[in-house]
C-alpha cells in the first residue's frame, strides 16, 4: 500500500512539472506528441495504444459509424443502430480514440493504467453492441489518444479514408460539430473532409450534447440547422427501445452513463460545406489553436 501511494505521488509530481514546463514552451501539442512517442504510446501505425482493426473483416458494409469514444455510439445512435440491426443491415462501429482520457491523458499517466482503461472501454463497447447483435469483429478502435486527436489528424484522416475505401459503406454516421467535446468536433471535421474529397454523399450526423443541451436531454435538437432544406429526423423511441438503451449504457460501467438513458436521438443529412466556420463558432479550441488544425487537415486531405 505504501509503495502504491509513493508511486501515485511521483506520477502526480511528474504531471505537475511536465505541465508547468509545457505551459512555457511554444508548441505545447508538439511537446506532448514527442513525449507520447518517447514513451512508446503512439507511433503510427505500428504502435497505437488500444488499436484494434480486424483486417479480415473489411467487406461490404451497410452502416458505418465513426464515434470519438466508446459510448458515444449508444448515447447518440443506440436506437437508430438497433433498428438498422433489426433490418439485417451489416453495421460496423469505429471508435477514433482509445477512451483513456478520464483521470488524465495517457501521456501523463502510467502505460499500464492507460492500457487497462483502453481494454475496459473496448470490452464495455463490445458488450453493449452485442445487445443489438453487432458482433465484436465489426467493432474497431483506431487507438488515438482520448483528448489528443488534434495531434494526429493526418493519421486519423488516413485511417478514415482507408476504411471507407475498403468497407464501401451504404451510409455513414458521425458526430456533428457542436462544441460538446473537442474529439467529437475534430472527428466530425475529418470524416466530413474525407467524404467531401471523395464525393461521398450518404453521410449523416447526430446531435449529442453541447453547452445548452446537457447529456441526457430527452428532446434533443441540433445546435444549428444549416439550411431549411435539410430535415432533422427526431427518433421516437419506444419504451422497449428506451429500456434497451439503458441496458446498453449500463455496459459502459466505467463511464457511469446509465443515468443518461433518457438521451434522445436525432439525425440529419450532413453537409460538408462551411465546416471551418462551424469549428470557429462552436469548438472548444481557440481560433489561434484551430488555424494550424484546419491547415493540417486541408493539407492531408
Amino acid at each position: 500500500m505504501l509503495f502504491a501511494d509513493i508511486k501515485k505521488f511521483f506520477v502526480k509530481l511528474f504531471q505537475y512539472f511536465i505541465g508547468k514546463m509545457i505551459d512555457n514552451i511554444q508548441g505545447r501539442e508538439k511537446v506532448i506528441k514527442l513525449i507520447e512517442t518517447i514513451r512508446g504510446l503512439y507511433i503510427y501505425p505500428r504502435i497505437m495504444l488500444g488499436r484494434i482493426i480486424t483486417l479480415n473483416n473489411l467487406n461490404r458494409t451497410d452502416v458505418l459509424v465513426f464515434a470519438a469514444h466508446a459510448d458515444d455510439d449508444v448515447l447518440g445512435l443506440g436506437t437508430t443502430l438497433y433498428r438498422h440491426s433489426l433490418k439485417g443491415d451489416n453495421v460496423k462501429v469505429v471508435f477514433i480514440t482509445n477512451g483513456t482520457g478520464r483521470g488524465g491523458e495517457s501521456w501523463a499517466v502510467t502505460r499500464r493504467e492507460s492500457k487497462k482503461k483502453s481494454n475496459i472501454r473496448y470490452k464495455e463497447a463490445v458488450q453493449a453492441l452485442s445487445l443489438i447483435n453487432i458482433p465484436e469483429n465489426n467493432i474497431y478502435c483506431l487507438g488515438f489518444p482520448d483528448g489528443g486527436t488534434q495531434r494526429y489528424l493526418k493519421n486519423i484522416s488516413d485511417d478514415i479514408h482507408f476504411l471507407i475505401n475498403k468497407l464501401r459503406p451504404g451510409r455513414i454516421y458521425v458526430h456533428c460539430i457542436e462544441g460538446g467535446h473537442r474529439d467529437h468536433d475534430l472527428t466530425s471535421y475529418v470524416v466530413k473532409s474525407v467524404c467531401n474529397k471523395i464525393n461521398y454523399n450518404q453521410l449523416f450526423e447526430w446531435t449529442e450534447y453541447y453547452p445548452n443541451q446537457p447529456l441526457g436531454t430527452h428532446n434533443v435538437k441540433f445546435l444549428l440547422t444549416p439550411s431549411s432544406s435539410i430535415k432533422e429526423n427526431t427518433i421516437k423511441i419506444t419504451q422497449y427501445e428506451r429500456n434497451l438503451k439503458k441496458k446498453m449504457l449500463a455496459c459502459h460501467q466505467s463511464q457511469d452513463v446509465e443515468q443518461y438513458f433518457l438521451q434522445g436521438e436525432a439525425i440529419r443529412v450532413a453537409t460538408t460545406t462551411d465546416m471551418e466556420m462551424d469549428l470557429y463558432k462552436y469548438s472548444q479550441f481557440s481560433r489561434k489553436k484551430l488555424n494550424p488544425i484546419i491547415e493540417e487537415v486541408n493539407k492531408c486531405i
